[in-house]
């Protein structure tokens, strides 16, 4: 007795936590959909399966028994034991189709589920990464209000403070807006052929002033020219946004290099440094959007977005990111696209 009260128990929170889980109900009306359909189904089947045996039934014993009413006592009989043979597998049928329905519900609708956290995980992260620097905008505006003496210099650290977290929402949005574009395939790429040797050399060329800002030694190692069937200005963005994560976590006095090569008909892309490098167990998880894998030192001048942008760029190259890291040691990312002949 009181296995089966904690059975109803466990049955009512079940049936009521569905109440207000959307999914749960959605899975529940499409598993009713699933029976419904099978339901029908298997009723005109049974139907036409009972008439027509009943019917042989009929045709075959009449005849055989010199006594009408023992003849009708058996056909009855058989009927009724054929009648509930169908009844006993339609029921048998709908309880195994009802456990596969409410699986398959499941699985129809975990996609649909999965992209709609990812979506709320995606606003809730944006909420927060735009909410940061208006947050110290504030506080230093707050600050500012109840300063009852101000000369040049705390004006101008103010203005700095605020240009600097503006620059930042701004990059933030940009980076939204591109991702945003690029994950609903909004955004039109004009594909062309592709130097990706000129690409990577550009890329160096802008980054320079930044590296040797943060005594940091960028080059290109080796080269040979290799052609890729591509969009320029994304191919750009894509190799900016790894060179700047590599200048950005190799500490002064490091390096960061590029190399590339063509081999087994692929363009190679390497982009080596000396860097701080990444745990293991946080490998998996760098291109995911707004991760950061050193939290506590609050990067504060960094979106937690290039590396999503990157690993979008290159997979509508039909290109592959991987990246080997070592504590300590350093990082290296390789991108490999089809080489154009």
């Amino acid at each position: 007795m009181a296995i089966m009260k904690n059975y109803w128990k466990q049955f009512a929170e079940w049936v009521t936590g569905s109440k207000h889980n959307l999914f749960q109900r959605a899975r529940l009306k499409l598993t009713g959909l699933y029976i419904g359909i099978i339901a029908i189904i298997l009723m005109i089947f049974s139907l036409f399966l009972y008439y027509s045996l009943a019917k042989n039934i009929r045709d075959n014993f009449e005849g055989n028994f010199s006594d009408d009413q023992t003849q009708e006592s058996v056909i009855g009989k058989t009927t009724d034991q054929l009648q509930t043979t169908i009844l006993f597998i339609d029921f048998a049928i709908l309880l195994i189709s009802s456990g596969l329905s409410y699986f398959l519900a499941g699985k129809t609708l975990k996609p649909i589920q999965q992209a709609m956290e990812r979506q709320k995980q995606f606003t809730a992260d944006a909420s927060h990464e735009l909410r940061t620097p208006l947050s110290v905008m504030q506080t230093n505006l707050e600050v500012a209000l109840r300063e009852k003496e101000w000369n040049k210099d705390k004006e101008r650290a103010l203005i700095a403070g605020a240009i600097d977290e503006v620059k930042l929402m701004t990059g933030l949005t940009e980076d939204l807006l591109t991702l945003s574009k690029l994950e609903s395939k909004k955004k039109n790429y004009s594909f062309t052929k592709i130097n990706i040797t000129k690409i990577i050399e550009q890329v160096v060329k802008k980054m320079r002033n930044i590296a040797i800002e943060r005594n940091v030694q960028l080059s290109i190692e080796r080269s040979v020219t290799v052609f890729i069937h591509g969009d320029a200005e994304a191919l750009q963005r894509l190799i900016m946004n790894i060179v700047s994560n590599a200048i950005h976590f190799t500490p002064a006095g490091g390096y960061v290099r590029a190399t590339v090569e063509q081999n087994n008909g692929k363009a190679i892309v390497s982009i080596q440094d000396a860097g701080i490098g990444i745990p293991k167990e946080e490998l998996p998880h760098v291109f995911e959007r707004f991760y950061r894998v050193d939290k506590a030192r609050g990067q504060n001048d960094r979106t937690g977005l290039g590396l999503a942008i990157a690993e979008e760029i290159a997979r509508r190259h039909h290109g592959v990111i991987n990246i080997e890291s070592e504590l300590g040691k350093g990082t290296t990312v390789t991108i490999s696209f089809p080489a154009l002949s």
